[in-house]
Formats: C-alpha cells, sequence, structure tokens
C-alpha cells in the first residue's frame, strides 16, 4: 500500500498511476466471477475472534477490499473501519466508515491509540514498503490491542500462484514476517503457516488432508482455468496448496 509502486503523479512526463488506485482494479479482482461471496470471511472472523482478539471491539480492516471482512467482524459485534488506497472502497462497503489511506506514506487519516484491534488481510505482498502498514497499525492501535497481518506464504506459492496477481511484489516467508511486526514495536508476536479451510481449524489432527493433496500434481482454479473440478473440491485442493501465513502481535503497555 506504500512505497514507489503506488506513488502516481499526473505531471508532464510522469508515471502513469499505479494500478492499485485505479477503480476498475477492485471491480475486477472482486468481481462476482473472480471472488464469489461466501461464508469463509464470516468463518474467519469467528475464528479470529476466538483465537486471537478474544472479544469484540474497535476495528480497522486495513487494506478492506469491497468489504466482505468488515461485515463479518460487524456481525460479531465488532465496531468495524475500513481504510484502502481506492477510493473505490467507499462504494463497495455501504454502511460502514471507510477511510482513504495515503498512498505515497500508507498514513492513515485516523487518531492515534483509538483500535483495539488492526486486521489485514493480502495487502502486505503489494507493498515494497511493508513495514509503513505495520508501524501504522500500531500507532493506531490501543495498549494491549491485536494486529492480524495475513499474507502468502512464499514457500508454499514461489512455483507460480504468488503471481497470479502481477500487483504482488513483496513476498514473505514465516520468520520475515514475525520480523515485520517486531520491527514495528509489536510483543508476543507469532508467525505460521495457516490453510485458508475451516475444518482444519475445527479439527488440527486433519492437516494431513491439506499435506496430502499439496502433493498432487492437480491442476485447479484460477491458476488453471480449465480444471474440471466442483467448486468444493477446487476449493480443498486451491487452498491445500496456497497455504497463507498469519502473524500476530500485541501492542505493549496495557
Amino acid at each position: 500500500m506504500s512505497g514507489p509502486e503506488l506513488v502516481g503523479s499526473s505531471g508532464p512526463g510522469a508515471a502513469p498511476e499505479p494500478v492499485l488506485l485505479d477503480a476498475q482494479y477492485l471491480d475486477l479482482t472482486y468481481s462476482v466471477d473472480r471472488a464469489p461471496a461466501s461464508d469463509y470471511p464470516s468463518l474467519l472472523a469467528a475464528h479470529l475472534l476466538e483465537r486471537r482478539y478474544g472479544r469484540p471491539g474497535r476495528l480497522l480492516d486495513f487494506g478492506c477490499g469491497r468489504g466482505d471482512a468488515l461485515r463479518a467482524f460487524a456481525g460479531l459485534g465488532f465496531e468495524a473501519v475500513g481504510a484502502d488506497v481506492s477510493p473505490r472502497a467507499r462504494a463497495l462497503s455501504p454502511g460502514f466508515e471507510v477511510v482513504i489511506v495515503d498512498p505515497e506514506t500508507s498514513v492513515l487519516p485516523l487518531p492515534d491509540a483509538s483500535f483495539d484491534g488492526v486486521f489485514s488481510k493480502s495487502v502486505v505482498e503489494h507493498m515494497q514498503s511493508p513495514i509503513d502498514l505495520v508501524r501504522e497499525s500500531w500507532r493506531v492501535l490501543r495498549p494491549g490491542g491485536v494486529l492480524v497481518v495475513m499474507t502468502p506464504s512464499w514457500e508454499h506459492q514461489a512455483w507460480g500462484p504468488f503471481y497470479i496477481d502481477h500487483t504482488h511484489v513483496t513476498p514473505f516467508t514465516a520468520p520475515a514476517l514475525r520480523d515485520l511486526l517486531l520491527l514495528a514495536g509489536f510483543e508476543d508476536v507469532e508467525s505460521a503457516f495457516f490453510h485458508q479451510l475451516p475444518f482444519v481449524w475445527r479439527h488440527p489432527a486433519l492437516r494431513f488432508v491439506p499435506g496430502l493433496v499439496r502433493r498432487l500434481p492437480l491442476p485447479y482454479r484460477p491458476y488453471r482455468e480449465q480444471a474440471p473440478w466442483p467448486e468444493s473440491l477446487n476449493t480443498l485442493i486451491r487452498f491445500s496448496k496456497e497455504v497463507m501465513l498469519l502473524a500476530a502481535g500485541r501492542k505493549g503497555g496495557a
């Protein structure tokens, strides 16, 4: 969200505006065809409430996109606020406060210590300076507040899926993501692989299932558009192979 890849200028001879600031980017990447609505955001929000946030409070979704997470957290009792570099995000999240992030600095137009939690999914990989997002998250969190960051695991996606989206510029390993939060001042930092398969969260003993599927040479959408599977099986294959990282940290001083 910050750094040269998002800095645009309209002066003579200037570089064209970065694609992430183009309203069409969100319309395309979050279209019904590309990202059909599902119960996944609600399941993830409930999981994070139980495992990371502890109780509802005021939560910022840093990189809110079309607002799926905003609606999911609000449904659990959170006061959810969105932030995004794209002005289009406001129209995609009617009924929610959505602030526009300064694309050059990632500065949020929000006061210090005004949130109990920050959530950011699939954002830091778009940034050449992802530390800016984490430092701003630390600033707006109250003492004791929790940040959760999710991003593709380079270890699992370097062979191709990481670049399904051409705007990805910064890959992460688990240690690198942990260090990102530590450098911003977070405490009690954890960083680990995360499967986007809710049955694995409920039944950790079933982690072997995505491990087995990952080893099979099975095509899947959207990486291979002609993959023949029904949507449920395609989801199992995709998220067995496209492992994520999840890092969480607490702002000290509570």
